[in-house]
């Protein structure tokens, strides 16, 4: 399995609904939203899936223009 921990700034205001659209996406989860435009998620990408993170960011940014950058804090290996 792969994991990718993952910033988002959001505009003022926006972080929860943008939390709440993102926590849809299959494999998001440990979501914490951090005061009104900022939130802290963990993707965690199950065996045979190799979709890429930088791919992930596109997709993020394009699913909501609440979404105002993404970052990508790393990505590990467990079992």
């Amino acid at each position: 399995m792969h994991v990718t921990n993952i910033v988002l700034e959001t505009q003022p205001g926006r972080a929860r609904s943008v939390a709440d659209l993102v926590g849809q996406i299959e494999g998001m989860g440990l979501l914490s939203v951090e005061g009104d435009h900022r939130v802290l998620a963990t993707w965690r990408i199950p065996e045979g899936h190799h979709p890429e993170p930088e791919g992930l960011s596109e997709v993020l940014r394009a699913m909501s223009d609440e979404i105002l950058e993404v970052a990508l804090l790393g990505e590990e290996e467990r079992d």
